[in-house]
Formats: structure tokens, sequence, C-alpha cells
């Protein structure tokens, strides 16, 4: 995966595409929580390409709570620090985890899931990082 830092950002599908192998930022290359909520999905893609129909209800479990842990993080610090766009920043971390959430009773009732679906997640997690995430850095670093 190729890294690329930060370009303007953009509501995607109107001027710009989004490719997930190339939208990436160097967040995700040096923060952890970002890396760890990317492999989590890697990890349950896989899984059920590899094995369609697969019940990855601890795997969702697990990646619900390290989301849980990022955005309670980021949400209380951009309170901390006054970032204006917070309210639409948490508003965004609203939508990636009931995305993701809405996945769990249908795991625990065995009904499919589709890798397409959990990429889907993927990418609006890639979404995010360039677009909120860079919006904030942006904030705290002027």
């Amino acid at each position: 995966m190729e890294l690329q830092t930060y370009g303007h950002c953009t509501t995607p599908g109107y001027d710009m595409s989004i490719d997930p192998h190339q939208l990436t930022e160097r967040k995700l290359a040096c923060d952890s929580r970002y890396r760890s909520i990317i492999g989590h999905l890697d990890a349950m893609i896989e899984a059920l390409r590899r094995k369609p129909g697969a019940d990855l209800t601890r795997e969702l479990e697990r990646l619900l709570e390290v989301m849980m842990e990022h955005i309670g993080s980021e949400n209380r610090y951009m309170e901390l620090v006054g970032f204006p766009q917070a309210t639409r920043h948490r508003l965004h971390h609203q939508l990636l985890w009931v995305n993701t959430a809405e996945l769990a009773p249908r795991f625990g009732r065995g009904l499919e899931v589709l890798p397409d679906e959990l990429a889907d997640i993927r990418l609006l997690w890639l979404e995010h990082i360039h677009c909120q995430d860079r919006a904030f850095e942006e904030f705290l670093a002027g």
C-alpha cells in the first residue's frame, strides 16, 4: 500500500473518485488505533472471502471495542481543544459506529454478511481519515 499525504477534501462522488488502495494518509501509517481498526476490517474481509457465512461475532465485538476507544478519546480531545467542526466530526463517528454495529445482529443470527459490506465500512474509515481527521489535524497545527 502506497502512503499518501492528505489532499484537499471533497465530497466523494462529485469531483473526486476514491480508490481504496490509494486513499490513505500518514496518520494511518503512524497511528496504531487506525492500523488496528483497518487491520480488524481487513482480517474480517479476508475471513469472509475464504469462508462465506463465517460467524465473526467475536471479531466484530472486538472491532467495535477498538472503534469505541478511538472515537471516545478523539471526541474528548476535540472538545478539550474547542475544535469548531467537532459536531460534524462526531456525527461521522456515529455513522461509522452505526454502520458497523448494524452487522452484529446478522452475525448473531447466522445471516450472511458479505465481504463487500465490510469493505464499504473500511472505505468509510479511510474517507474519515482523509477528510475529517485532516481538518482536525489542520486545526491543531494552526
